[in-house]
């Protein structure tokens, strides 16, 4: 574990988590999406622009996780808005969490997910959520094998698509 490193993203990296999360997310979602759909989120959500913008606003905060020195994913949270299903207002969203398919199962989720915790805690939250796709059982396991417990479930819309997530939480 002490080739994976974790540290927080400054404005300087917003083509680099630009980059990372267009890979990222589109390795996770092209095999069931439509195409266009997937290509106009990533091109909405994850330009150099938006993320540049994000990185500027203290509700966000960006965490880039390296293995052996090299970016290889990252995580989002994000203060402000609380799902109704989460039972704990004092909360903060982990809205994203990607890492490139080459490293799943190296350990890199599991150092970026406890970072994100100890962020989570230093800043005085009580509960860390989140929502995750109810058909990714990869991603179900992965939190529920870290204390996530299924509080709810949310709706993403993209597209002409629309995605059940299930919300999940751990207290912190």
């Amino acid at each position: 574990m002490s080739e994976i490193t974790v540290r927080r993203a400054t404005p300087e990296d917003a083509n680099l988590i630009a980059s990372i999360a267009t890979v990222s997310f589109y390795e996770a979602y092209f095999e069931q999406d439509d195409s266009h759909d997937l290509a106009n989120y990533l091109v909405e959500n994850f330009s150099p622009e938006v993320i540049a913008a994000e990185l500027d606003s203290s509700a966000f905060t960006y965490l880039l996780v390296l293995r052996k020195g090299k970016t290889v994913g990252y995580a989002k949270l994000r203060d402000g808005e609380v799902h109704e299903s989460v039972t704990d207002r004092n909360a903060i969203e982990l809205q994203r969490f990607y890492m490139i398919e080459r490293v799943w199962g190296t350990g890199v989720g599991d150092v970026l997910l406890d970072r994100c915790i100890e962020e989570a805690t230093s800043a005085g939250k009580s509960v860390l959520w989140l929502g995750v796709w109810e058909e990714n059982r990869r991603g179900l396991s992965f939190y529920n094998r870290h204390g996530f417990e299924r509080v709810g479930t949310l709706t993403f819309p993209y597209g002409d698509s629309v995605g059940i997530n299930a919300v999940m939480q751990i207290a912190l």
